[in-house]
């Protein structure tokens, strides 16, 4: 999944991996996590084993600390490894 967080800072981004970060670490079907910061916001891709593991881990971590308004979320075409 890729997640833009339009006028997300990366102190506000910080902060949330600050307290979700361990814990993503453990998440059962967690395969990677990235964030990139762009000039209008945040991006962060993510891939994980199935949409409902990461449905479960967003809104129950995530969603929680987000101001309100839900942001733009699509999902992941393909994604290579080694």
């Amino acid at each position: 999944m890729t997640q833009h967080a339009p006028q997300r800072s990366a102190e506000a981004y910080e902060q949330i991996i600050a307290n979700v970060g361990h814990p993503l670490r453990e998440s059962h079907g967690l395969i990677s996590h990235a964030a990139e910061m762009t000039p209008d916001g945040v991006t962060v891709t993510e891939v994980w084993e199935t949409r409902e593991q990461w449905e479960r881990w967003f809104n129950a971590s995530v969603m929680p600390q987000l101001p309100a308004g839900e942001p733009t979320v699509t999902e992941l075409h393909n994604a290579l490894g080694r």
